[in-house]
């Protein structure tokens, strides 16, 4: 890497990709290459930042910023902030915004009383919270939950894992 004013890191992880991510990333290094600004923003591809449910994301430093469900449509507003222009509010994730919110209150209720239990009530809790099954693959193949046979012939169980619980505190 080479010094830049800016870095910005567009995921091209699988679920990224199959909406959109390789476009965006390819469309957003031409646009910068276009206007000049190569070698004060750095545009590079990466792997996940486990938001897959809400990708394309695009993360840019050192304004710690996070943009999710980016679209090539989207693209000349991104480049109009990396200019020196506002942050894309639409396109705008944080630990407030409602999406993660509700992730953050899943999750809290996920650990109450304990972070492990059956297979069955944490998809109905994430029923509850507005996240379908493939949300729970997804939060288990990200290491955000961990599937475990049941013991003795129980029922399978599932364990909301440290690094969820980290991100959303609980």
């Amino acid at each position: 890497m080479y010094w830049t004013k800016k870095h910005v890191m567009v995921c091209t992880a699988i679920h990224c990709q199959q909406k959109g991510g390789m476009d965006v990333a390819g469309r957003l290094r031409l646009d910068v290459i276009r206007k000049g600004l190569d070698t004060e923003i750095l545009v590079n591809n990466c792997g996940t930042i486990d938001l897959c449910d809400v990708g394309p994301n695009i993360v840019v430093y050192p304004d710690n910023i996070i943009y999710h469900g980016v679209t090539v449509k989207d693209i000349p507003d991104i480049v109009a902030h990396l200019r020196g222009g506002p942050p894309v509010e639409r396109l705008l994730i944080g630990p407030g915004e409602a999406r993660e919110r509700a992730r953050h209150d899943f999750y809290e209720a996920a650990v109450e009383p304990n972070p492990i239990g059956p297979s069955a009530e944490f998809e109905t809790l994430a029923a509850e919270h507005g996240f379908d099954a493939a949300w729970v693959t997804e939060q288990q193949r990200r290491g955000f939950i961990a599937r475990k046979p049941g013991v003795d012939d129980g029922p399978e169980t599932i364990t909301v894992t440290t690094k969820s619980r980290a991100r959303y505190g609980v």
